[in-house]
């Protein structure tokens, strides 16, 4: 009887960490309305996924695309949260007039320093 008993009591221990150690690793991130995330590289691929993903999420996204193009698609299968921005990042002007206008935006909506 004692070792049945054992045996239950460390199958309960393994049962109970496993369960708390899945419950702490859930991520936490809360609600996502009224986040502000700039993501370069939006024109096709991970970046335009992510954009696209976060916006779905109620993010307010300013997605920096290198052509046209990409700023064309996102803005036709996004709402007014998302911002698109024309962006090379091999460019300093570029990166400081982006840097400029997401500054000004944010500071409009009251969420700048």
């Amino acid at each position: 009887m004692g070792l049945v008993a054992c045996g239950l009591s460390v199958l309960l221990c393994i049962f109970i960490y496993k369960l708390l150690d899945h419950l702490l690793r859930q991520p936490r991130l809360g609600t996502y309305a009224d986040r502000y995330i700039f993501i370069t590289g939006c024109d096709s691929g991970f970046g335009c996924s992510l954009a696209i993903r976060l916006h779905a999420l109620g993010c307010y996204v300013f997605a920096g695309c290198f052509t046209q193009q990409g700023e064309t698609m996102l803005k036709n299968v996004c709402s007014e949260r998302m911002h698109t921005v024309s962006l090379d990042v091999t460019n300093h002007d570029s990166v400081i007039g982006t840097f400029e206008l997401i500054s000004a935006k944010l500071q409009s909506a009251g969420k700048g320093e």
